[in-house]
């Protein structure tokens, strides 16, 4: 089976926020989806390994923050590729919080909604949280970011946990003799001589691990 066919879904980009206690934790997804108008529901299915998961089946709330096509890429890679269990995301970007005091991106998104969860679903690797948006607000008219748009202009990478992950195998394999994030996936789009003349501070644009954890790949 050809798992690259799924692409061709329409997807978007969100970061879903929830509370851990006093802290504000969050991950990227890919899988939010209106189910009804009246009450207004949405369906969101987030990984059982992500520590935000386990989180919201606690409280049993969460906000969405819809990204738009100005979302700094580091952006995505702080909410895509750690875990909130050792690392507070939200101290890193621009924060506001709904009137719940839920956690929210306040910077490159077009809206946040503020969603309290009705039902989940066990779906093999996933949760499907089914909940209805209590509080919505937008905040810019930015056109919202689309997973194509993240793909194919940004050329972002698909976190392992996402609902819509493909191993790197069945991928297209990166260009001989490039320096890849071992972390991420990113490309070094320049030769493997110039990056290794780069400062040893160098870190990766999408998720911001030093430059030592690049490896060349051929």
């Amino acid at each position: 089976m050809d798992k690259t066919a799924l692409f061709n879904l329409s997807y978007g980009l969100y970061i879903i926020g929830a509370k851990d206690g006093g802290r504000d934790v969050g991950c990227v997804v890919n899988t939010v989806t209106q189910a009804t108008s009246v009450p207004t529901t949405l369906i969101v299915c987030i990984n059982k390994d992500n520590y935000t998961n386990a989180c919201i089946k606690k409280t049993k709330e969460f906000s969405v923050s819809i990204l738009s096509e100005e979302t700094k890429q580091n952006t995505i890679g702080v909410f895509g590729f750690s875990s909130s269990k050792d690392k507070d995301k939200f101290a890193e970007v621009p924060t506001g919080h709904t009137p719940a005091g839920l956690p929210y991106v306040s910077e490159g998104v077009t809206s946040y909604l503020e969603c309290k969860v009705i039902e989940s679903v066990d779906n093999f690797t996933h949760t499907i949280f089914i909940a209805e948006v209590i509080e919505a607000e937008n905040l810019s008219k930015e056109p919202p970011m689309t997973y194509a748009y993240y793909h194919r202009v940004l050329k972002g990478k698909t976190p392992p946990k996402a609902s819509s992950y493909v191993a790197e195998e069945e991928e297209t394999p990166a260009t001989p003799s490039k320096y890849v994030c071992s972390v991420c996936g990113y490309v070094y789009p320049g030769s493997t001589e110039e990056f290794e003349q780069l400062f040893e501070d160098y870190v990766c644009p999408i998720c911001n691990v030093p430059k030592s954890k690049f490896v060349l790949k051929a």
